[in-house]
């Protein structure tokens, strides 16, 4: 067995509370080893000492002092228990909402804007006013207004209209 444990088994032997197994198991050990008959030998050396020291008398009146101490309740305060609480839930609840903001800026997805024809045109360098000259060149007004009004119409944004 660990002599560490036969330690604390030999606290609690001179306390009186070894169950028998405990007992025989501590006995078998300090047959075999030798450091743990020392650390026994101190142990007994050390409580004899204690025990033959006379022990002080407590001050007049102690006891009647100390039973109405003994009965007296304690106030319940609850700024103490706030106190306590906010001190671990305040710096956890900030953490658990810049977690959550993180989250939100980084996890959810962002929201693409659909560009409009001359975006794309310009984006894919490509010059719009030659596909609003072709319409215009068109020879019917009719036909040039039903264009322009189609071409607005295709727009997503709706802040383009076509006044006549």
């Amino acid at each position: 067995m660990n002599c560490k444990k036969i330690e604390r088994l030999l606290s609690r032997s001179f306390d009186g509370i070894l169950k028998p197994e405990e007992k025989t198991k501590l006995e078998i050990h300090l047959e075999s080893c030798p450091l743990c008959r020392e650390k026994k030998k101190e142990y007994e050396i050390i409580l004899n000492t204690l025990r033959m020291k006379d022990q002080p008398e407590p001050k007049a009146l102690f006891w009647e002092r100390l039973q109405p101490k003994l009965k007296e309740k304690k106030k319940y305060v609850p700024w103490t228990l706030w106190k306590s609480w906010s001190v671990r839930a305040i710096p956890l609840s900030l953490l658990i909402v810049v977690l959550l903001a993180a989250i939100v800026i980084f996890f959810l997805p962002q929201q693409k804007e659909e560009l409009s024809q001359s975006e794309a045109l310009l984006l894919r360098n490509l010059n719009p006013f030659l596909e609003t000259r072709t319409l215009l060149e068109e020879e019917g007004v009719e036909d040039k207004n039903m264009m322009l009004i189609f071409t607005t119409m295709e727009e997503k944004n709706g802040l383009r209209r076509y006044y006549p």
